[in-house]
């Protein structure tokens, strides 16, 4: 049995979802193979966009590993950040000049309420996130991850550096080039991906992305890139696709063991 684990979005979702794709994906599963999302979007998030798109899945990773989850809806693996922790990195992004930013439980986010700018309201008005103050948080005990957006690209670095370097005990992403994502300790999606692996008794595992938050599990998985991926993801993986109509017909060939995982 075969595992293909897809980023969404600017992987799967590149403006659309197309059907030609969603034929071949289907057309995967039929023959007895797992298909599935990881993204470093929230649960809620990822499945408005995957109904949209009418997109059937084996399993979801939601919040860059941070959550993982079959397809009758049921948590597999949740990993939260520690609390006090938490409440530091919140004291931190106050003194950032961030567009805007929120934590997330796995399941949904919430946004951060540092900053009064009508644009930031719209955006987050766009993506569904409602606000909540600091002493809110501190009764919320289920903190999975925290994103920080914003569009000085500069910034941005500066931002993933400071966290890089002062905890030691959070994974911090890059999300594309205007996006920190924060998680617990030891959370990526290739774990995530090595899990799924072990609970389905994967003979093969395959994975495919764009962007740098997925540089991991390219890496480990001898992955694939999509040909509009960072230059980054395409010199760090093994063959590089237009669609997934094309990855899968390469996979439907593969017999290396290049992709053979072992689950012993």
């Amino acid at each position: 049995m075969k595992i293909l684990a897809t980023d969404y979005d600017n992987t799967l979702k590149r403006k659309k979802v197309t059907k030609k794709d969603l034929e071949s994906i289907a057309r995967f599963r039929q023959e007895g193979n797992l298909f599935g999302i990881v993204t470093g979007r929230s649960i809620d998030m990822i499945k408005t966009s995957l109904r949209y798109f009418d997109v059937e899945y084996d399993f979801i990773v939601g919040i860059n590993g941070g959550i993982i989850l079959n397809d009758r809806n049921e948590i597999l693996a949740h990993y939260l950040i520690d609390h006090d922790t938490a409440l530091n990195i919140i004291d931190d992004l106050l003194g950032f000049d961030n567009d805007f930013c929120g934590f997330c439980d796995g399941i949904r986010y919430t946004r951060l309420a540092f900053k009064k700018k009508p644009y930031n309201y719209f955006r987050a008005l766009i993506f569904g996130l409602k606000a909540t103050k600091k002493k809110k948080i501190l009764r919320n005990e289920k903190i999975a991850s925290f994103f920080i957006l914003n569009d000085d690209h500069r910034k941005v670095k500066e931002i993933y550096r400071h966290f890089c370097d002062k905890y030691d005990n959070i994974s911090v992403f890059l999300n594309g080039k205007d996006i920190v994502d924060i998680s617990a300790k030891n959370v990526s999606k290739s774990n995530a991906v090595a899990f799924l692996a072990d609970h389905f008794a994967a003979d093969h595992v395959y994975t495919i992305g764009d962007s740098m938050n997925d540089h991991d599990m390219i890496i480990k998985f001898n992955g694939f890139a999509v040909s509009t991926a960072e230059e980054e993801i395409k010199e760090v993986a093994q063959e590089v696709f237009d669609d997934f109509t094309q990855l899968i017909a390469y996979i439907d060939q593969d017999e290396s063991d290049k992709h053979r995982w072992n689950t012993k």
